[in-house]
Parts: structure tokens; C-alpha cells; sequence
């Protein structure tokens, strides 16, 4: 807005991966987690909410958040020309070969912007590079801009060290037992999935494996993986021509009939309507 249940894959040379996100309207990522740090900039207007484990924030320009690793996190969001979004994900396994003592003593600490006076020039320096680095990304594939790139990257990652962290170790308001489930939702929602055999092996009944998970996540386990299917489902249609039927089969619905119903709930608009949709947008 993404490790056993996704896993983030980082051009060789960069540890951070951005993405500014498309202006293709309804835009819904169900509560997840991964290793990488993941920093949201508010780039314009305000596009929805954002949940940080039991957190809501309204999405409002210019700010900016950092979500620790594996801290579970959603949108819930509207994407225009007028309200933007830029991410970046900084690879775990850099930050832990290259500042290992940070990685063990240190956590994030970044929620909308600066809490304290001196930390206004650094935050003002972020934000310059955040949008330097969705900038870049757009750009030959030289070696000078590779270069250019690491540096930058660098220089973010330095500023968010030296000015936006906490010496305490980072407590989750949300039970493990949720993150192992979501990572099982992730890893097999594309099968049939028994919620009742899910409950059972964490030894539940069905009934309170439902109710603790509604508890810290707002809505049951059905409807998540409804959620997360459908969800899937939007990614592929917007990055590929596939066939409903193929888009159908990937995402682990039983058939078309149930794909299409809760598609058309979660976007009030059918697939062939959202695809035509995103035919219009343009692709950078």
C-alpha cells in the first residue's frame, strides 16, 4: 500500500522499492504483514484511511508513516490524479546485514510527521527524497542512475535512522497466532480452504477461532479470505488480460457466479466494468 506471506523482491543493487501507486479509483489491501519496513507518503489530497494494527488514521496530504517489520497493516483507499500515494519498501534483510545493531536495538517511529521541532528539517528532507527516489524510478537504467539511485536510498534510509526511531523494542498489539493465520490465508488462498480445519490445528473451535479473529481484525475469517481473493483477483486484472475464468481459478473461488457477487459488493462494479475502467488509465 506486503516473509512467508509475501515475499518482496529488490533489484539487486537498491534496497528500497517504490511504487506510485496508479490512479484507478477503489483500492483495497486486506490486513498483512511482511519483514520489510514499508514507509507510506501521502503524496496528494486525501485519499482514505490506513489501519496499523488497532490504529485508524485518515490519509491526509503530506503525511507520512512508517510501519515496522511485521507489523500487520490495511487501506481502505480511493486513488486519483487528485489523491496520490507513494510506497517504499526497504529491504529487511539489507537493513540487517548493513545496521545490525540498529535492527536489534532500534524500531520505527513515524506516524503522519515530526512529533518534536527538531525534527521538522528532517522531515522536510524525506519527503524531498521519497519523491526524488518515485522520480528516479522513472529513468534510464544507467549505471550513473543506479548509482544515483543506491545513494539516494542510502540517504533516505540514514535520515529515518539518525531522526525517526525509538531505543525499545517494538511491542504488536495483535497476537501471533493472527500473523501465523493471515500468512496461512496468503500462502493458500488459490486452494480450497477449510476454515473449520484451520481452527482445529491452532486448536480452536470454530467458533472461538472466528470470534478471536474478528476480535483484532474487524471482520471474520470468511470474510477476509472473501477479501483477500477478491483482492488478488483486482491485482490481476489490472496487470494482466487474463480471462475471468483463469482470474477465477488463480484466486480460489469455487466458481464464476461467486467471484462476480462479491466482486460487485466489495467494488460496486463488475469485473468487465473495473477492467474497462482501468483501460483507461494510463499506465505510468
Amino acid at each position: 500500500m506486503a516473509t512467508p506471506m509475501e515475499l518482496l523482491e529488490f533489484d539487486y543493487i537498491n534496497p528500497i522499492k517504490c511504487i506510485y501507486h496508479r490512479p484507478i479509483g477503489k483500492k483495497f489491501i486486506v490486513p498483512h504483514w511482511h519483514e520489510a519496513i514499508e514507509v507510506c507518503y501521502v503524496a496528494k489530497g486525501n485519499p482514505g484511511t490506513i489501519f496499523i494494527e488497532d490504529q485508524k488514521y485518515q490519509l491526509e496530504a503530506g503525511d507520512v508513516y512508517v510501519i515496522n517489520s511485521r507489523m500487520i497493516h490495511s487501506f481502505n483507499t480511493y486513488i486519483t490524479d487528485d489523491q496520490r500515494i507513494i510506497t517504499l519498501l526497504i529491504d529487511y534483510n539489507w537493513l540487517r546485514h548493513c545496521l545490525p545493531q540498529t535492527v536489534r536495538e532500534k524500531s520505527f517511529d513515524l506516524i503522519k510527521g515530526p512529533v518534536r521541532d527538531s525534527q521538522i528539517p528532517a522531515f522536510g528532507e524525506l519527503v524531498n527524497l521519497i519523491n526524488e527516489t518515485k522520480d528516479l524510478q522513472t529513468q534510464d537504467l544507467s549505471e550513473d542512475n543506479h548509482l544515483h539511485q543506491l545513494t539516494t536510498s542510502v540517504e533516505l534510509i540514514s535520515i529515518l535512522v539518525k531522526n525517526f526511531t525509538l531505543d525499545k523494542e517494538l511491542k504488536h498489539d495483535i497476537p501471533e497466532v493472527i500473523s501465523q493465520i493471515i500468512a496461512e490465508f496468503h500462502e493458500q488462498y488459490q486452494d480450497e480452504i477449510q476454515l473449520s480445519d484451520m481452527a482445529k490445528k491452532y486448536n480452536y473451535s470454530y467458533a472461538y477461532f472466528s470470534k478471536l479473529f474478528k476480535k483484532y481484525l474487524g471482520i471474520s475469517p470468511k470474510k477476509y479470505l472473501t477479501h483477500l481473493r477478491i483482492q488478488k483477483a483486482a491485482e490481476l486484472i489490472e496487470r494482466t488480460d487474463n480471462k475471468f475464468t483463469e482470474i477465477v481459478a488463480d484466486t480460489g473461488f469455487p466458481d464464476e457466479k461467486s467471484f462476480y457477487a462479491a466482486f460487485k459488493e466489495r467494488y460496486h462494479q463488475t469485473p468487465l466494468e473495473y477492467r474497462r475502467k482501468l483501460q483507461l488509465v494510463p499506465k505510468g
